[in-house]
């Protein structure tokens, strides 16, 4: 059973204690979303809008494009619940999360998962891949998180700090849902409990 050390630096895997910043999670087991075929198309038309460069046919593709990219963030959370279970362990659930859905060229993509007792933020090695570090491992009371946007709600970003660091997770209006992180990090931070629904 892992966990981490008070001030998340370190992390027991069982046997020995290893430094956050060196953990490499494995290959995560595949998703139920991923048995059941629904990735296929949304990972088809993902691929075809990443490589279209062209504006009038992306707004074609806009509206098919963001129920893809809902389906690619089912996927993702699916992914960080699993990865939480393999640092934490099933006594210790992902109440929420959210991920960035990026072009793995232009930034890693990165997610936050929050569980009662910490908040973890994940590198996810590519847009087709799965949370494979630790960027954060901390305790709900030593972690700040905001959501941030420009006007009309556009590019809202959830902000994580720690210190004087800072990670973001940027979204897409109608496909980023920061607020379930939001209540569920205070509940924690708080210590009331988290009604997941």
């Amino acid at each position: 059973m892992g966990r981490f050390s008070d001030d998340g630096l370190w992390w027991w895997d069982g046997t020995t204690w290893i430094a956050t910043a060196q953990i490499v999670l494995p290959q995560l087991p595949v998703t139920e979303f991923e048995q059941s075929g629904r990735l296929n198309g949304p990972r088809r038309l993902i691929r075809l809008f990443w490589w279209n460069t062209f504006i009038t046919p992306a707004l074609v593709f806009l509206f098919p494009l963001l129920a893809a990219m809902r389906d690619y963030r089912s996927w993702k959370l699916e992914q960080l619940a699993l990865a939480t279970a393999y640092l934490l362990g099933p006594h210790e659930a992902m109440l929420a999360g959210e991920t960035s859905i990026t072009r793995g060229e232009v930034r890693r993509d990165l997610a936050v998962a929050v569980t009662a007792a910490h908040i973890l933020v994940f590198g996810i090695d590519s847009l087709h891949g799965q949370p494979r570090w630790v960027a954060l491992a901390g305790r709900p009371t030593d972690v700040k998180i905001e959501l941030r946007s420009l006007l009309f709600g556009l590019y809202p970003t959830l902000r994580i700090s720690r210190g004087n660091v800072e990670w973001r997770i940027g979204g897409t209006p109608g496909v980023f849902r920061p607020e379930p992180v939001l209540e569920a990090w205070r509940q924690a931070a708080t210590g009331v409990a988290f009604n997941k629904p």
